[in-house]
């Protein structure tokens, strides 16, 4: 199960009922201090019952008194057991949205002076309200059956109560279902320990607030050690207790020793003195964590400290799912609190590679410009109270970017200069794979200027086509008014099937009258020439970055192939460059990809004369 949106009603800055969507792999609130980015992951805290809300929460401009949080979860189990004999799922018990997601919703009422302490959990679901057939859920096992014989219908089993509920709501010519809440306290015992069920499979969270002291007497550096110890004390349990028996042995003896002094003084004083604890030994150890410089992490600056204990709350989140598979959101304020910028990027990077398993979502407060750039443009939340409907407000999708720049100050970095047009790539390996196959082509006759070269047209790297800052250059060429392209690696495995994420934009590019080309080949390292590579064997859409640099033994940095383009294609001729780029277009005619898309973008100087 995934987290698709939380629900908050009347809660601080939040006036009547907000919902926000959560990314499946990572989202970035992002807005000003006490925007309402940290009451979302109260609120998420609240629902899983971590902490309470207290009547200072209540929103001063609430119209009611109610105060409730709530989670719509999506992927949900196809099964879920009752017991040993029986399984149900969501949908025949009508628990579904119309959406087809789980939302629960914990209520809070208020008084004017207390607020209560047990919230109404309720689920909100498209259930039945034809009459007779509303509240199935409600019966008992013998309701159901007195029920179902009046209908004229039954199960094949008759112990079993959903069998029953299936039944009967068949039966009915139309069952009028409808937007409810149906309160969970309300059910019959066997449906409660369908939710306890269902409740038991939600998505474990933990929260890593930025408000914290970070020492190593935090909880998420002592409980791993403490863990540690008492793991030890078990395994090695039958030695503890042998110890134990010798000390207990070596106390009696220092007792008895005393016990004959005693009694060469005066024998009625005690006839015994026997040692007995008072409790069980506790076996404490307390741990200091230290550097490989035996330096102690209290004694550490803050971005270090703050960085190590992160990571023990991510290791501890992982021990208490169960197991390294289970469903984790990590919910984590401000990540980049006293970080040096190399250290923000780090963490990022880690961040985003812990996003793409499946099993995992994160959600990030943050301040940071190097963070945002880098995030999936989908991911980014702006949030922001508006004083003039005394309500906040949370902005999503391009909107949401052009905000979240604007707050955090990220503007684009290009000077433009005297370029008349512009190509927007996604990196530095694009940039230098169009401008030497400009020069080469323009020294061979087959286009009259490399413009390129000359500064007529510049190329702008603007990282991935789905992060922040792609979107956000592409903003600034539209707004300046310069003509430009956009080019892409189709990122291409195979030469059939759908088309990929990159194919997609670049279609609703040109289908929106924008001029946009994607590599026919998987990426630009597939152009390269074998012949300049040490033996390295790939087509056109295998991983051609993989196989030069596992053939020519080039260094790799986080894991990935590095300077392969830069270390071949500056040796491309302008014949490797032709021959490497020929392909046969629908009428059969040879074409060569790489001299179109470059005569193409030429053609940019006419639009801007």
């Amino acid at each position: 199960m995934r987290i698709k949106s939380i629900i908050v009603k009347n809660f601080r800055g939040y006036s009547g009922e907000h919902k926000i969507d959560i990314e499946k792999n990572i989202t970035a609130l992002i807005g000003k201090n006490d925007a309402g980015k940290s009451t979302l992951l109260e609120a998420l805290s609240i629902f899983y019952g971590e902490s309470k809300p207290d009547l200072a929460d209540l929103n001063i401009y609430a119209t009611d008194r109610e105060m409730y949080f709530g989670v719509v979860f999506s992927e949900l189990p196809e099964q879920i057991k009752i017991d040993t004999t029986a399984a149900t799922n969501l949908h025949e018990e009508y628990l579904i949205n119309e959406d087809g997601d789980f939302e629960v919703v914990m209520k809070y009422t208020a008084t004017a002076s207390t607020l209560g302490t047990k919230p109404e959990k309720v689920i909100r679901c498209l259930h039945p309200t034809a009459e007779g057939f509303e509240s199935l859920l409600n019966l008992k096992l013998t309701e159901l059956k007195s029920k179902g014989k009046e209908l004229g219908v039954g199960p094949d089993d008759e112990r079993v109560n959903n069998l029953w509920r299936k039944a009967i709501w068949a039966s009915a010519g139309n069952l009028e279902t409808r937007k409810l809440e149906l309160n969970v306290d309300n059910f019959d015992s066997k449906v409660k320990t369908i939710y306890a069920n269902i409740e038991s499979l939600f998505p474990q969270y933990y929260l890593f607030r930025v408000d914290r002291q970070t020492s190593d007497g935090d909880a998420e550096a002592k409980d791993p050690m403490q863990l540690a110890v008492k793991e030890a004390q078990k395994e090695y349990q039958s030695e503890i207790q042998s110890l134990q028996a010798k000390i207990q042995e070596r106390v009696d003896q220092v007792a008895e020793r005393a016990l004959e002094r005693l009694h060469e003084m005066d024998k009625s004083l005690a006839s015994q003195l026997k040692p007995a604890l008072k409790g069980a030994p506790k076996w404490s150890f307390d741990y200091r964590i230290n550097d490989d410089r035996g330096i102690s992490l209290n004694k550490r600056g803050s971005g270090t400290r703050r960085l190590v204990l992160l990571n023990f709350f991510r290791a501890e989140a992982e021990r208490k799912s169960g197991s390294d598979s289970g469903s984790i959101i990590y919910a984590i304020e401000e990540p980049e609190t006293s970080q040096h910028p190399n250290n923000q990027s780090m963490i990022m990077d880690s961040l985003l590679d812990l996003s793409l398993d499946r099993s995992r979502q994160v959600i990030v407060t943050s301040h940071s410009p190097q963070l945002v750039q880098g995030l999936p443009h989908d991911s980014v939340k702006f949030i922001e109270f508006d004083k003039v409907s005394k309500n906040t407000v949370v902005e999503t999708g391009k909107k949401a970017i052009v905000k979240a720049a604007e707050s955090l100050g990220i503007h684009s970095k290009q000077k433009f200069g005297s370029a008349e047009a512009l190509i927007l790539v996604e990196g530095k390996d694009d940039e230098l794979f169009l401008a030497h196959a400009s020069k080469m082509l323009a020294q061979a006759g087959d286009i009259p200027h490399d413009y390129i070269a000359k500064g007529k047209i510049q190329i702008v790297s603007a990282g991935g086509c789905d992060n922040v800052s792609f979107w956000l250059q592409k903003q600034v060429l539209e707004t300046i008014g310069l003509p430009y392209c956009v080019f892409l690696d189709s990122d291409r495995t195979t030469k059939s099937g759908p088309q990929t994420k990159n194919e997609k934009l670049v279609a609703d590019m040109l289908s929106s009258g924008l001029k946009a080309y994607c590599t026919r080949k998987r990426e630009v390292e597939n152009y390269i020439d074998p012949a300049l590579t040490k033996g390295a064997i790939f087509g056109e859409f295998d991983d051609a970055k993989k196989s030069i640099s596992q053939s020519d033994s080039l260094k790799y940095r986080k894991g990935k192939p590095r300077k392969v383009l830069e270390t071949h294609w500056p040796n491309m001729t302008r014949d490797q460059i032709v021959l490497q780029s020929k392909y046969i277009d629908s009428n059969g005619k040879t074409q060569c990809e790489i001299l179109d898309i470059i005569s193409e973008a030429n053609k940019l100087l006419e639009t801007a004369q």
